[in-house]
């Protein structure tokens, strides 16, 4: 379903500012798949869009999809392994994104600092220069801890 509409479902997904509405029957995605108008408005220009959509006509959506299709297996061949990131960590959060916060975070990242933006869920090309800003600028507080 992506793969034949490449254009127009890369189209409807980089928005931002939607207007909130009631819940579609069927899945989301495949909606956005599907849909003729985009809702709010793009999260980056037409000529930044093109790459995404070149890129994704040129290998397709199935590795990307299938990352989502291996969950389960993934947790399985994790079961082992320490759950607990150690390093040093920038969470930087959009305060309008639909996505659900991890709620339990900070028990896994116990080194995270958090940030969030006002902006939605595509918070690199929302705000491009801010988020640059916030990342160099915690870059080089890390360099000053080593």
């Amino acid at each position: 379903m992506f793969d034949a509409n490449a254009r127009q479902f890369l189209r409807n997904l980089y928005r931002k500012n939607e207007p909130t509405a009631e819940p579609e029957p069927g899945m989301p995605l495949i909606n956005l798949a599907h849909a003729e108008a985009p809702r709010g408005e793009p999260v980056m220009s037409d000529g930044d869009l093109a790459v995404f959509i070149d890129a994704f006509e040129a290998s397709g959506f199935t590795s990307s999809v299938n990352w989502y299709r291996n969950v389960d297996r993934n947790w399985d061949l994790m079961e082992d392994v320490d759950p607990i990131v150690r390093q040093q960590a920038l969470m930087i959060y959009g305060a309008r994104d639909t996505v659900m916060r991890a709620p339990n975070l900070e028990k896994f990242v116990p080194h995270v600092e958090v940030v969030e933006l006002n902006c939605g869920h595509w918070i690199q090309q929302e705000l491009q220069e801010e988020t640059t800003r916030l990342i160099l600028e915690w870059l080089q507080r890390g360099a000053s801890r080593v």
